[in-house]
């Protein structure tokens, strides 16, 4: 009995470019991709992919690929990667020699930038009061602004009109302190503004 033949081996499927917004929610089984005997002999597939970033995961036995969610920006970028699938046909009855047949191709995996919907004072700080000659004030007043989705971009902390004799703790704890003070000409109300930016 011959060997089943087959004429052309093709990509029933291929997988399109991927795009993923970092911060974004997960991706799961994108890019489903197919290949196809014609005719059909059943013949087992090998599926090699060639540079694929470390943070994607190829699913095998479903033939596509997952994107777990990720804050990384370090990850944003294109990435070329190739897919190649191959079959072995046998020449002869008994087996003993084949020929290589293969798809080979590239897609594109975009890693962008993370998009923002919101960013806000999810702690405001809070009035700080403080009695000339009395112990110093440490920490007192934290203050934190949250990005949604949580981007990690560089925050930019500004204060305008803040007593020289107040100290600023950020970015270390984002709060402040007030040291000793028995200076009376300091006493009056400070209203200080506080500015955020991303």
């Amino acid at each position: 009995m011959q060997p089943c033949t087959v004429s052309t081996y093709t990509a029933g499927q291929k997988v399109g470019d991927i795009s993923y917004n970092i911060g974004a929610n997960e991706l799961l089984n994108v890019g489903e991709y197919a290949f196809n005997e014609d005719p059909s002999c059943g013949y087992p597939e090998t599926v090699t992919i060639t540079g694929l970033p470390e943070f994607i995961n190829h699913n095998e036995d479903t033939s596509d690929f997952d994107l777990p969610a990720t804050s990384d920006l370090d990850l944003i970028g294109e990435y070329t990667v190739t897919i190649r699938s191959e079959i072995e046909v046998p020449d002869d009855p008994s087996g003993t020699t084949t020929t290589t047949m293969f798809v080979e191709y590239d897609f594109t995996i975009f890693v962008e930038p993370c998009i923002v919907n919101t960013y806000t004072a999810t702690q405001e700080v809070a009035d700080i009061s403080y009695n000339i000659g009395a112990n110093e004030l440490l920490n007192v007043s934290p203050y934190v602004f949250d990005e949604d989705p949580v981007c990690n971009y560089p925050e930019t902390v500004t204060l305008t009109n803040l007593p020289i004799f107040v100290t600023h703790n950020g970015p270390a704890s984002d709060d402040f302190s007030v040291p000793y003070n028995n200076d009376l000409a300091i006493i009056d109300s400070y209203t200080v503004t506080i500015r955020s930016e991303i």
